[in-house]
């Protein structure tokens, strides 16, 4: 599983009470989304100690904990963005193609029966598909779910034109596409390992730190 992960600098007393949060993407299986929490908890009291508050993002879960009470408030003052460091074939055909099912990934977060996940797939060209996905933590409500997503999809302009794949990360949802199966059910019966091996690299960037 793919991580990344934030901790913002101590900059006030640490308070006993820390809020902790952690939820899984809705397509994810029981026992996948268990071990991913578990790894997420890890990895904040690890590598985020002394910290008021620290974020981690896995391909199937996310986790949080913050000195201030945050659930049920949409959350994008934080993003990490991942962009894939090759350029797609015929890229501005590619560009106009993943925007329209980013678009549609956008309305269909706000759906209240979405349960916070929303997933779209075009046939682009050549055998390529393009996959779209957004999700939201659980706390929020559909409607800022789809605001957020829309937000999230909305920045992928400005670092991530013409690429093959593009993550926007906020604390409360974010917006994927890819030039490959990465969410369930996957194409093909092919196995989540298989398909991240066609990822490629990425850059980082980081916004509001």
């Amino acid at each position: 599983m793919a991580m990344a992960s934030s901790c913002s600098p101590l900059v006030a007393v640490l308070v006993a009470l820390l809020l902790v949060a952690a939820t899984c993407r809705g397509d994810i299986p029981a026992p996948d989304c268990a071990l991913c929490a578990s790894a997420a908890a890890r990895q904040l009291a690890g590598a985020c100690r002394g910290r008021a508050d620290a974020r981690v993002w896995y391909d199937y879960c996310f986790a949080r904990y913050d000195d201030a009470d945050f659930v049920g408030l949409p959350d994008t003052g934080y993003a990490l963005i991942l962009l894939n460091t090759q350029n797609a074939t015929d890229p501005e055909a590619f560009e106009k193609a993943q925007r329209k099912v980013m678009a549609r990934v956008a309305a269909d977060a706000g759906d209240a029966g979405g349960g916070g996940l929303a997933r779209e797939t075009a046939r682009f060209k050549d055998g390529v598909t393009i996959y779209g996905l957004g999700w939201c933590t659980r706390d929020i409500t559909a409607a800022d779910c789809g605001l957020c997503v829309a937000q999230a999809v909305a920045e992928m302009p400005n670092y991530c034109r013409f690429r093959r794949g593009c993550r926007v990360l906020y604390s409360s949802c974010m917006a994927r596409y890819e030039t490959y199966p990465f969410f369930f059910p996957l194409d093909g019966g092919q196995s989540a390992d298989a398909s991240a091996s066609a990822a490629g690299d990425y850059d980082r960037v980081v916004l509001n730190p």
